[in-house]
C-alpha cells in the first residue's frame, strides 16, 4: 500500500477519534449511566457497518475487501488506542489500567477485528 494511503488512513482513524472524544466530553463519556454506554455501543457497531462499507469501497478500488478490511481495522484499533493511552494512561496518569473504566473503548479495540472482517465477507458474497 502507498505511503500516502497509510497517512490518509492515520488521518481518518484521527478524525474517528477526535470525533468521538469530542462527543463523549467532558469526561469521555465516564459520566454517562452505563445503559447509555451499551446503548452507545451497540449504535456505533451498528453504524460502523454502513460505514465499514463504504470506507472499503472509498479507500480501495482493487475488490480485495478482507485484506482491506484488515488495513482498515488495524487503522481504526492501534492508532485509537494510542491516542487514547497517550490522553488517559499518559496525560491524565491513569496507566494501562484505563482499559478497565473505559471498558467501552476497549470493546472497540477488539470488536473492529471481527466486525470488518464480516462485513468485507459478505462484500465479497455479495450480499451486503
Amino acid at each position: 500500500m502507498p505511503l500516502k494511503k497509510h497517512i490518509h488512513l492515520f488521518f481518518y482513524a484521527f478524525v474517528t477519534w477526535a470525533s468521538f472524544y469530542i462527543l463523549g466530553l467532558p469526561d469521555y463519556y465516564q459520566g454517562r449511566a452505563l445503559e447509555i454506554k451499551f446503548i452507545i455501543c451497540v449504535l456505533v457497531t451498528l453504524l460502523y457497518f454502513p460505514v465499514t462499507r463504504y470506507s472499503l469501497k472509498k479507500f480501495w478500488n482493487d475488490g480485495r475487501y478482507l485484506k482491506n478490511s484488515l488495513w482498515l481495522a488495524l487503522y481504526l484499533t492501534l492508532p485509537l488506542f494510542l491516542f487514547d493511552y497517550l490522553l488517559l494512561a499518559w496525560y491524565q496518569g491513569q496507566g494501562i489500567e484505563f482499559v478497565y473504566p473505559y471498558w467501552y473503548l476497549t470493546f472497540f479495540y477488539f470488536s473492529f477485528w471481527i466486525q470488518f472482517p464480516i462485513v468485507a465477507y459478505l462484500m465479497v458474497k455479495k450480499a451486503y
